[in-house]
């Protein structure tokens, strides 16, 4: 009777398993500042003034539109972590790209020229 030898091609391996827990980041709240800026405050503590004119020219588009009105523009709602605009979440950014976008503005370096 011939044994036959099986290898899995899957590893298993024991020892160096570290575990990250990854920060989840959600929006707990935001108020409206002035034209397209909003106070958002971050699940980490973090107090952040972000102006969404940027992204909403970057991702915006279509029906959406509407939502470069101040007046619909103000009309925000926090909810399950997130900030959104519309009753169906018409226009929403995901929390990685606004967090990645908040972090962008805070590093950037203005030079005044006189």
């Amino acid at each position: 009777m011939a044994k036959s030898v099986h290898l899995s091609t899957r590893r298993n391996l024991r020892g160096n398993k570290t575990k990250t827990k990854e920060k989840v980041v959600l929006v707990l709240s935001a108020s409206y500042v002035h034209d397209f800026v909003i106070s958002i405050k971050f699940s980490t503590g973090e107090v952040k003034v972000v102006d969404f004119l940027p992204l909403f020219h970057r991702y915006v588009k279509g029906a959406n539109l509407k939502y470069f009105a101040i007046e619909k523009f103000k009309k925000f709602n926090v909810q399950n972590g997130n900030i959104f605009w519309g009753k169906n979440e018409d226009v929403i950014f995901s929390i990685d790209v606004l967090y990645d976008f908040v972090s962008e503005q805070a590093e950037e370096v203005l030079y005044v020229v006189k």
